[in-house]
């Protein structure tokens, strides 16, 4: 995820959230961005196929390619949600 924002992406954190049985199936991975109104304009379709590519070329496997979903939030939502724990579980 850190490498898309090289590419331009305009995010300011990610955090992924892994399958608790261990196998890379319906892991989710968040983008965080700065406030509310840069998430609204953030391309969260781009991004995602833009690191399923980097998956796939990375040799993660397709089972947990397929299943993967990328969710948008921002730093105001996360703090009015309690923070990043209470936010994020």
């Amino acid at each position: 995820m850190k490498g898309l924002r090289a590419e331009g992406f305009l995010f300011v954190d990610q955090e992924v959230m892994p399958n608790f049985d261990g196998t890379p199936n319906e892991m989710s991975a968040w983008f965080i961005c700065e406030h509310y109104a840069a998430r609204e304009r953030f391309d969260a379709e781009s991004a995602n196929s833009a690191m399923n590519v980097k998956l796939q070329n990375a040799g993660f496997p397709q089972d947990g390619i397929e299943t993967l979903r990328t969710r948008v939030t921002s730093q105001t939502e996360i703090q009015a949600g309690g923070g990043r724990f209470y936010f994020f579980r």
